[in-house]
């Protein structure tokens, strides 16, 4: 926004642990008692992923979820400045793998279809909807105030639209690939998603899922022998993916303790897969993760299943639907993968008849994570109670091209203000204030960041503000 009062919409907080780029704030004065670093863009780009399970037992969940999206849509528009500029994509569990060992009908469900394999998903299985014209949905503010949108029927259809393309069938692989089928979206190798990633922009990533992932390293589990590692499931979940205080029996139920992933077998570690999501956005801070899956256990057990199919020994489910076939298995891998976003992920039941609070939550995950709020330790000592409003301990700064190791920084001012809510009128522009909002900002601190500004900064500006925290 130009002139008047302007509102950070994007706000990462986050404590940073990575070299920090060349700066000059050396004219304020903060106290040395630690300092925490927020990390601001000047607008609120977010390019949001879907990874749906496509697997046989998801097609309820699928309709649940996209009837459910109003909700998310519902937080978005809620933000500072309404709805931020989005870009929606899907993304099935489905990865073709090689497949020498199973019964037909399972390899052939594990061939990918044009939609899979990390591709995105544009093209309905429901009947009555219109899907966008692109394999993603866009959905960006224009300088002219209108809006670009590549769906029909304008912003009011944004929740319809997403509802057509995310019910992506049930007839993909049972060897879900959820984590794999995210980076091969995002890594460059699927042409067709070209234009999805924005730099600059803020990542968020949501599963839907009610098995664990399976995303294997070495192809090769898929052509073990049946013999060799029980029944069909347990070469994935739980044979090769958790290890615990005793070896998991491929022939016999048992419960099992103290299980974690297993880092040495055919599988991908989770947490390289989050590691490339980091390197991806160039900053841990920029990029959200979503989970709704089966709760994470670390005591597990392995039986005779009866739903959604009959298995006589499979790993047990960590929650059910009462007595519906509907189940969810325990997120062990999925869980290790979110642990990987400290602050800027969670993880909420699939076993839900309504994920309404699931998906509000995700919306509000987002908003704190690009709201113009000022959390952490922050710490909200007045440091100039002769000046009207709150005069917070922080070093402001316009950084270009953040993340790129050749960043430029300019120092920001503080505003000298008229009182408590305006900047006096005349003085040096771009400033910055704080206020308190606590209806807004659920932060400990309550407040949040305005910068004032005459003319809009130059693509790729962020807000850079190191604030005195209340310990070291």
């Amino acid at each position: 926004m130009i002139a008047g009062r302007m509102t950070l919409v994007s706000v990462g907080i986050a404590l940073l642990a990575t070299a920090c780029i060349s700066r000059d704030i050396s004219a304020t004065d903060l106290r040395a008692t630690g300092e925490i670093l927020h990390d601001i863009p000047i607008s609120a780009d977010i390019d949001i992923l879907f990874m749906i399970d496509n697997s046989p037992s998801t097609a309820d969940k699928q309709a649940v979820f996209a009837a459910n999206f109003p909700r998310f849509i519902q937080a978005l528009d809620g933000f500072p400045g309404g709805r931020p500029n989005v870009h929606i994509g899907v993304v099935s569990s489905t990865m073709k793998i090689p497949m020498t060992t199973l019964e037909g009908g399972l390899a052939g469900a594990c061939t990918s279809t044009p939609n899979d394999d990390g591709r995105l998903h544009n093209q309905p299985t429901v009947t009555g909807c219109r899907p966008p014209t692109d394999r993603y949905i866009v959905d960006v503010a224009k300088s002219d105030g209108t809006r670009t949108q590549n769906y029909p029927g304008g912003s009011g259809n944004l929740a319809s639209t997403f509802s057509c393309i995310a019910q992506i069938g049930s007839d993909g692989c049972a060897f879900e690939h959820q984590l794999g089928a995210i980076k091969a979206a995002l890594d460059g190798s699927r042409p067709e998603n070209a234009g999805f990633i924005r730099p600059g922009a803020y990542l968020a990533v949501i599963i839907l899922t009610d098995e664990d992932d399976c995303t294997a390293r070495d192809p090769s589990i898929f052509n073990l022998p049946i013999a060799d590692v029980g029944p069909i499931d347990f070469r994935c979940q739980p044979f090769y993916a958790y290890t615990c205080d005793q070896p998991i029996s491929s022939t016999r139920a048992g419960t099992y303790t103290n299980c974690k992933v297993r880092t040495d077998s055919y599988l991908e570690d989770p947490l390289d897969i989050a590691q490339f999501l980091t390197t991806l956005k160039g900053d841990p801070g920029l990029v959200v993760v979503g989970l709704v899956d089966g709760p994470a256990m670390t005591t597990i057990s392995t039986g005779a299943l009866t739903k959604p199919f009959t298995q006589s020994l499979a790993l047990l489910p960590s929650c059910e639907i009462n007595d519906d076939a509907e189940i969810g298995r325990p997120g062990i891998r999925l869980a290790r993968f979110l642990s990987g976003f400290a602050g800027h992920g969670l993880s909420r039941s699939v076993c839900t008849s309504d994920y309404t609070q699931a998906l509000g939550d995700f919306g509000d995950l987002l908003f704190n994570a690009v709201s113009p709020c000022l959390g952490g330790n922050l710490d909200p000592t007045d440091i100039d109670p002769a000046t009207p409003g709150i005069q917070l301990d922080c070093a402001i700064a316009d950084v270009q091209d953040t993340g790129s190791g050749t960043a430029a920084e300019q120092v920001v001012p503080r505003c000298p203000m008229a009182d408590a809510q305006t900047p006096t009128a005349g003085g040096p522009r771009p400033c910055w204030w704080t206020r308190s909002n606590p209806t807004t900002c659920a932060t400990s601190s309550g407040l949040e960041l305005h910068v004032e500004r005459t003319q809009a900064p130059p693509a790729n500006t962020h807000v850079s503000a190191r604030c005195v925290t209340t310990e070291i």
